[in-house]
């Protein structure tokens, strides 16, 4: 007799769903545990790609497009949701990330990249969280968050603070979600990656940004994925209020950086 993950049922709103990363792996995994999807993005091109994986398995998903550095928009969502598939059951915020551009000194980071960088890794999460949790309370159901963190908030993040920092605000918030709405039958965990392998991530590999050998020990989007799926299921019924590193220990090599001067911020 198999112990598996089961899904069967449940309809799991992941945000930031690019096929080639964490987010349309974990919307594949998700309908292979029997779940369904509804895919999250800005741009509906991102999330047809996805949404053509999750039915080449059999599954189904369901899209939805919002900007989530809109806050108007991150309002409306929860509430769309519920309009358009009229269930939800968990969600997994897995839209985030830097630019390129992004990673300079502290001193020299402009204020709208400050705020950009805050908005897309932490406050989208709060407005949708809060939204499903009050729907889930004023219902009687329970629900499962997973939030997408980040190694960058265990210690410190030179070069990338205020990613840091909202990765470090993730965390926390989380940890008060788990604790405010136990009661309620609503759980709430974070993940913590470090350098996943996605299109986006190798696409800016150099020998100049990365110890060698350490891209040996990048995560896959897949192994990211199945933690996510299984935080959702009733397989991690116990987990609540954990903040979870999945990255093949590659955080225990991590290595800083180097200071870049105003002039190559500048041509960047």
């Amino acid at each position: 007799m198999a112990l598996a993950v089961d899904l069967g049922g449940k309809t799991i709103l992941v945000c930031g769903v690019s096929n080639s990363g964490i987010g349309g792996a974990t919307c594949r995994q998700i309908v292979r545990a029997g779940g369904t999807v509804i895919a999250l993005d800005k741009d509906q091109a991102l999330i047809d790609a996805t949404v053509a994986g999750v039915e080449a398995l059999g599954g189904t998903a369901h899209s939805l497009v919002a900007d989530l550095y809109d806050v108007a928009q991150c309002e409306q969502v929860v509430p769309n949701v519920l309009e358009r598939f009229g269930q939800l059951d968990g969600i997994a915020n897995v839209a985030g990330g830097t630019t390129a551009e992004e990673w300079m000194p502290l001193d020299l980071t402009p204020s709208d990249s400050f705020w950009k960088t805050m908005q897309l890794n932490f406050g989208y999460i709060f407005f949708l969280c809060r939204d499903a949790a009050k729907h889930w309370i004023d219902s009687g159901q329970s629900g499962a968050i997973v939030n997408i963190s980040s190694v960058s908030s265990l210690a410190s993040a030179p070069w990338h603070g205020p990613y840091g920092a909202a990765k470090s605000a993730i965390t926390a918030l989380t940890r008060t979600m788990a604790n405010e709405w136990h009661e309620f039958g609503i759980r709430a965990n974070s993940v913590l990656p470090c350098a996943v392998a996605t299109e986006r991530v190798m696409s800016r590999i150099t020998p100049d940004n990365v110890v060698p050998g350490s891209e040996m020990n990048f995560t896959e989007p897949d192994e990211l994925a199945n933690t996510i799926t299984f935080l959702l299921s009733d397989l991690a019924s116990g987990i609540s209020g954990q903040s979870l590193t999945v990255d093949r220990s590659l955080s225990t090599k991590f290595c800083a950086g180097a200071r870049r001067s105003r002039s190559e911020i500048d041509k960047s």
